[in-house]
Parts: structure tokens; C-alpha cells; sequence
């Protein structure tokens, strides 16, 4: 069985002596707004239950392309029989409305656990979402720390402005959009399932974590990213953690268990089950599981970062 065994960092180290980093963002308020996020989804619109029709000459029209002619012929004999006053369909409509009059999106739990948390392939690639940011050509290791330094301090930033409410709403024209998920972005995992995973987020948790993971070389660090009195650390405090990180890791013959993530998610729950059996895995595990994010110092076949 491998261990993963997560090391803590600790301490706080004077500034590394490198020029002072911008942050990526800054919060809006540094006061929370308390309320704001509600008040503003209750102000959105309930997505509506199309019409029974609608639905189902949008499905016609979306197998036109695909499907044979006789194909097609016969799903549209099928069609307008489960359209038929009084039938299949009309009941279907009528739970569908009843549905979307008790919840707040009738649909999004149903796509969840059905698009996402029932999709068995390998989550990277086929359904996870992601960005890209700038390519960066680090001449050493020390402007990667540089970098992520500065990006950790971004994203503590950001999380600043979900945790006081004060997140800029997003408006598609004058219409304004639904902020739900920028407040599951962060503290959030998906835990792998023998058939189906699922999703918890421990930002509204009563100890909310204040520590990230970072992973070097194949071994997980805890790394706390506030001071005791609740404010971050500053970029050039994080490039002094991180530096201390990568010292201390510099072994590159560790097991690569974090490769396991990225199998089949039935594969990848059973492994997930056996490394739980094991104590010190299940301490570390846990502790993945609740930072606000993980960090990965990559290295490139290349450059060597």
C-alpha cells in the first residue's frame, strides 16, 4: 500500500528578499456584505419548464442529422404518441412543473449527478473543467516559485471577495447571471465512488480550512496560508514555504499516486477504498480533501521547469 503522508509547513519566515508581487485580483471589500449573495439569487428568474411540444420537436430536430430516415420516421410515430393528450407525456410535463415550482433550477441536480457525478470515464480531459493561463518560460526554479507565490496570493484574494459577499455580479447584457458556482469553486472535491462519486464543499463548514496542498515531486505538503489573526500571508512569505517545499522534496523516486485520479473513476474508487485502510493515508487523504485548493509544481520534459 503507498503512503501518501502529507508534511506540514509551519513557521513564518522573513520576506525572501525579491521584489514585491502584485496580486492578481483585489478584493472589492475587505467588509463582509452580509446577505448580498442571497438576496441576489432570489432575485433571478426560475428556469422554466418548456412546453411539451417544444421539447419534443427540439428532439426531432436534434436526431435529424444522425439517425437513418426510416429511423427517424419511426421515433417521430413514437413522438407524437407520448405527446398525445392524456399520456405518457403529459403526466411527465405536469411532474416536471410541479418539480420546478419547489426547487430553485428543477433541472441542475438531475445534470449533475447524471453529466458529471454518474460519468465513469477519466474526469480529466472528458469532464473536468479548466483554464490556461499565460505560458511562462521560468529560466529556474526560483521564478516558478515567483509565480505560484503570486498566484496563491491571487486566489486568496479572490476568495476573500466570495467569503465577504462582495464578488462582482456577472450580467450577460442587462441581464444579470446566476453567481452559484464561484461560491463552490474553492474548498470543494469530488470523492471518487465505486458508481457514482460525489462532490463536498467545507467552505461553510464550521472550521472552514485555511490550508492549501501543494504537491512536489510526487509528495503532498500542508501548507496553512493565513496568520493567526486571520489574514494571508503575503506573496513573498508564500515564495519562503514554497522554496522550503521544493528543498525538501527534491527526491523524484516517490510513488506517483496522485496519477491515480486520473483513471476510470471506478478504478480509481476502488484505490481510493484501499488507501483509506491505512491510517496515516486516511489523515492525509482527509486533509487533501479539505484545503482550499491544490497546487502542483509541474516540471517540463523540456526546460526542467
Amino acid at each position: 500500500m503507498w503512503g501518501i503522508c502529507c508534511r506540514t509547513m509551519v513557521g513564518r519566515a522573513k520576506p525572501c528578499g525579491l521584489m514585491k508581487l502584485r496580486h492578481l485580483v483585489k478584493p472589492v471589500s475587505l467588509t463582509r456584505v452580509s446577505g448580498r449573495y442571497l438576496t441576489h439569487q432570489k432575485g433571478l428568474p426560475t428556469l422554466p419548464v418548456p412546453p411539451l411540444q417544444q421539447t419534443c420537436e427540439r428532439y426531432i430536430s436534434a436526431l435529424e442529422p444522425i439517425v437513418e430516415l426510416d429511423e427517424l420516421m419511426h421515433t417521430k410515430e413514437l413522438v407524437d404518441e407520448f405527446q398525445k393528450a392524456g399520456g405518457l407525456g403529459e403526466r411527465l410535463q405536469k411532474s416536471l412543473e410541479k418539480r420546478a415550482q419547489n426547487t430553485e433550477n428543477w433541472l441542475s441536480q438531475w445534470w449533475v449527478q447524471i453529466a458529471y457525478l454518474d460519468y465513469r470515464l477519466p474526469v480529466v480531459v472528458h469532464s473536468s473543467p479548466g483554464l490556461v493561463l499565460p505560458r511562462m518560460n521560468f529560466r529556474d526554479q526560483r521564478g516558478q516559485i515567483r509565480f505560484a507565490a503570486k498566484l496563491i496570493a491571487g486566489v486568496l484574494d479572490f476568495k476573500t471577495m466570495i467569503d465577504n459577499e462582495t464578488l462582482p455580479v456577472e450580467f450577460m447584457g442587462a441581464k444579470p447571471l446566476c453567481m452559484n458556482q464561484y461560491y463552490k469553486v474553492l474548498s470543494s472535491c469530488r470523492i471518487p465512488g465505486l458508481q457514482s462519486d460525489s462532490v463536498v464543499n467545507h467552505a461553510k463548514s464550521s472550521r472552514p480550512p485555511t490550508h492549501i496542498t501543494v504537491v512536489h515531486n510526487h509528495q503532498f505538503f500542508v501548507l496553512e496560508v493565513y496568520n493567526s489573526d486571520g489574514t494571508p500571508l503575503t506573496a513573498d512569505q508564500f515564495c519562503v514555504q514554497l522554496d522550503r517545499i521544493c528543498s525538501s522534496s527534491s527526491q523524484t523516486n516517490m510513488e506517483p499516486v496522485g496519477i491515480l485520479t486520473t483513471q476510470h473513476r471506478d478504478s480509481w474508487g476502488k484505490a481510493y477504498v484501499n488507501l483509506n485502510k491505512d491510517q496515516t493515508n486516511k489523515k492525509s487523504v482527509w486533509a487533501i480533501q479539505r484545503s482550499i485548493f491544490t497546487l502542483c509544481f509541474g516540471r517540463s520534459h523540456a526546460s526542467g521547469f
